[in-house]
């Protein structure tokens, strides 16, 4: 009998030890200010990049696979659509796009000389944040033909990651990479089809789309519930 009363005991302590690396590992992100970095345009380019992450590299490193010359404000628009995505879900956290003044300054200046990881570092602690997420988006591709009946889907990709400004850890990365289909083209996709209104979406339609799913990942992770986790310096 002591013997099972010792063993109840062990299992309680090792449960007790678990559970509480497991609330401690979903609250290891404490943001007090999170900043978006404008996103930079394409992604690592074997020949430049040399097997870099997008972090590593710098923007010249970096080419699109499609970003149409009718579309030259897509990162813009992303980069947008983001902003009010994550700000939605993290009312009173998001760092306003336009604070502060003189980081147009800065971006342009660090754009060629420095990598993007520490591009975004240096930004985040311009405007004071505890947190930025940096990205680019590699893919905007507009419909061609209208709501409904495009000759040319909409298609847009991008990718972000989120850094701790303090330790220059990338803590968390989520990628959105969607090319509308038809209903009759891919039936395991009618709730968005329809969610979007059963009509071929714009180019930005399709953003907003990926930056509100993008934001609802990230505030699941905020909650310990996103498993796309990742750890480097």
């Amino acid at each position: 009998m002591k013997l099972f009363f010792r063993y109840t005991a062990a299992l309680l302590v090792l449960c007790a030890t678990v559970c509480s690396s497991e609330q401690s590992a979903a609250q290891t992100v404490r943001i007090s200010r999170l900043a978006v970095m404008p996103l930079a345009e394409g992604r690592p380019s074997p020949a430049n990049a040399q097997g870099l992450s997008l972090p590593d590299c710098k923007e010249t490193d970096l080419a699109a696979e499609t970003l149409q010359a009718a579309a030259p404000q897509a990162a813009a628009v992303v980069t947008g659509c983001l902003q009010q995505a994550l700000d939605k879900q993290l009312p009173g956290l998001v760092v306003p796009q336009n604070e502060p003044a003189g980081a147009e300054e800065l971006l342009a200046y660090m754009k060629k000389t420095a990598t993007i990881k520490d591009h975004a570092l240096k930004l985040g602690a311009q405007v004071q944040a505890s947190h930025i997420m940096a990205g680019a988006v590699w893919r905007y591709r507009e419909r061609k033909g209208t709501a409904y009946g495009a000759d040319l889907p909409a298609s847009v990709a991008f990718s972000v990651y989120l850094l701790d400004v303090a330790s220059g850890e990338i803590l968390w990365n989520a990628s959105f990479d969607k090319t509308q289909q038809s209903l009759s083209e891919n039936l395991l996709d009618a709730a968005g089809f329809f969610k979007h209104g059963a009509k071929w979406l714009t180019a930005e339609e399709l953003t907003r789309w990926g930056a509100e799913d993008t934001a609802m990942k990230f505030k699941n992770f905020r909650g310990g519930t996103d498993t796309q986790k990742t750890r480097s310096r």
